[in-house]
């Protein structure tokens, strides 16, 4: 298995975890609450648009680390510890 294809897998159990979350988060949400039925649906419509809208967010970001690990780990292993040095900072904040 390469490591672009590792780079994937550890993409998509992420992503794939955050959106169960957010799922099994609204289902929980719309079990227990206390409103009507068109209050309810209506909640639930923006709590879903900014669901969208986090994972989004959410999976830019961790795109943007993992690539960001990928060119760290690849200048470490060329010997460049420049590249390394910068990838470990963006990694830390």
């Amino acid at each position: 298995m390469g490591t672009d294809d590792r780079d994937r897998n550890l993409i998509v159990t992420v992503l794939a975890g955050v959106g169960l979350g957010a799922i099994i988060g609204a289902i929980a949400g719309i079990l227990f609450a206390p409103r009507a039925g068109v209050e309810t649906r209506e909640k639930l419509g923006e709590t879903l648009q900014g669901l969208g809208t986090r994972l989004g967010d959410i999976s830019d970001e961790v795109g943007t680390r993992v690539r960001t690990a990928v060119k760290a780990s690849r200048s470490a292993m060329a010997g460049d510890t420049s590249g390394a040095e910068e990838g470990g900072d963006r990694m830390g904040g």
